[in-house]
């Protein structure tokens, strides 16, 4: 290793309690990472470069920063390997344990990268491209207004600025405020962060608009349309999806080991938590035309199975008007789409959640069969169809009587 690392006092000729440091020392230049801890003068070896064994816990002090120099050597070491250059932010960037001291200047931008190579392995790569157009936003925006943003330059007016810039409709302003409050949480959660405005800002929608989903009848023309074997397995996948409120993500590793009792039980990729959904008759007879038959659930990219579902919806003639809502700041547009047009895999988890609702089952089983932490997150997805509301309002009709 070709740095040199030491342990210091942040002022030896100080009174009272003095920050220890590790110094590192490389190719001329010289920095510093905060352990966290503190001690007296006459308690610290400078030799040694450990508390003395006097000091009161003196075996854990140095326990722990041994540790955090073995931490700080592999870092080293790894970048060594790689032919990175060794720096401060590319070793604070890799340690869990620095604090909001070391690296409250550090620019959010530099880490959001990092931030997005942290979740790669654990969301799809469509997640991932979003983040990845969310960071091209805020770059661009940096340049805009020539100034390279701090943690605590994410406030409310990086808020309404931002949302300016963008010009965004409301819900996709939406997906990119909630790209960066969830990327703001991760640097909190690290360390890198200790400026919490950001939790204020509101990941705005269309009031519910944008959540198409399909009516009951809908659902059946699907199930009983004739496709060619290509558009059938999509489809068949898409009814699962309908009748079980299953993730793509989680469809897609659907195995016969997950049922028991008449219960799917598995862990939903998105939250790692588990779901347990009751195996309604329709879903069972899905599920039996495949494992019945020795054959594994239909499995297709996120894209090209979006293209089928479209196209097999207008095959089977879903051509319901749905007025499409696009909100920017205080003005407002629509747009008049055709149901088949609006097709796509989380439309199967709208729709068994709306249609779940509507049938009277109670929200707190809704939430806890799609895997929903609250009620809030629930909401989002309840739509009443303008048929059903005229259902529910004529109920109270009949309690209106003539003087």
């Amino acid at each position: 290793m070709s740095a040199k690392l030491n342990l210091n006092l942040d002022n030896a000729s100080g009174l009272g309690l003095i920050n220890i440091y590790h110094s590192i020392y490389n190719n001329g230049k010289r920095f510093r990472i905060s352990t966290g801890k503190s001690v007296e003068v006459k308690d610290w070896d400078k030799t040694k470069q450990q508390v003395k064994r006097g000091r009161a816990n003196y075996d854990d002090y140095n326990k722990l920063l041994k540790k955090q120099q073995n931490d700080i050597e592999r870092i080293i070491l790894n970048l060594e390997l790689h032919g990175k250059e060794i720096t401060k932010p590319n070793i604070i960037m890799q340690l869990s344990w620095t604090n909001s001291i070391e690296v409250k200047d550090f620019k959010p931008l530099s880490l959001f990268k990092k931030y997005i190579e942290a979740l790669k392995t654990e969301l799809s790569e469509r997640t991932i491209s979003g983040k990845n157009k969310t960071l091209k936003y805020l770059h661009e925006y940096e340049r805009q207004i020539e100034t390279t943003l701090s943690f605590k330059d994410y406030n409310e007016d990086f808020y309404k600025k931002f949302r300016s810039f963008l010009g965004m409709p409301d819900n996709t302003f939406g997906f990119h405020i909630k790209n960066v409050k969830s990327f703001l949480n991760w640097a909190n959660d690290k360390g890198f962060n200790e400026y919490l405005f950001y939790k204020k800002f509101k990941t705005t929608n269309e009031d519910g608009k944008d959540h198409f989903f399909l009516k009951s009848e809908e659902i059946e023309v699907l199930a009983n349309f004739q496709f060619e074997n290509r558009l059938e397995k999509v489809r068949d996948l898409f009814l699962v999806g309908c009748y079980s409120g299953l993730r793509i993500s989680d469809l897609k590793t659907l195995k016969p080991a997950h049922v028991q009792d008449g219960l799917i039980t598995k862990i939903a990729k998105k939250t790692n938590d588990f779901v347990k959904i009751p195996i309604i008759p329709e879903l069972q007879t899905l599920l039996d035309k495949y494992w019945k038959n020795n054959q594994a659930l239909p499995v297709i990219s996120d894209q090209k199975g979006n293209e089928y579902l479209k196209e097999l919806a207008k095959l089977a003639g879903l051509n319901r008007p749905f007025n499409y809502i696009q909100k920017t700041n205080k003005t407002a547009t629509e747009t008049i789409y055709e149901a088949w047009q609006k097709m796509s895999w989380h439309v199967a988890r709208h729709s068994f959640i709306t249609y779940s609702v509507q049938r009277g089952v109670t929200h707190d089983v809704v939430r806890r069969v799609v895997g929903h932490s609250n009620f809030n997150m629930l909401k989002k997805y309840i739509q009443n169809d303008d048929n059903y509301n005229k259902i529910e309002m004529m109920k109270i009709s009949k309690n209106y009587k003539k003087d």
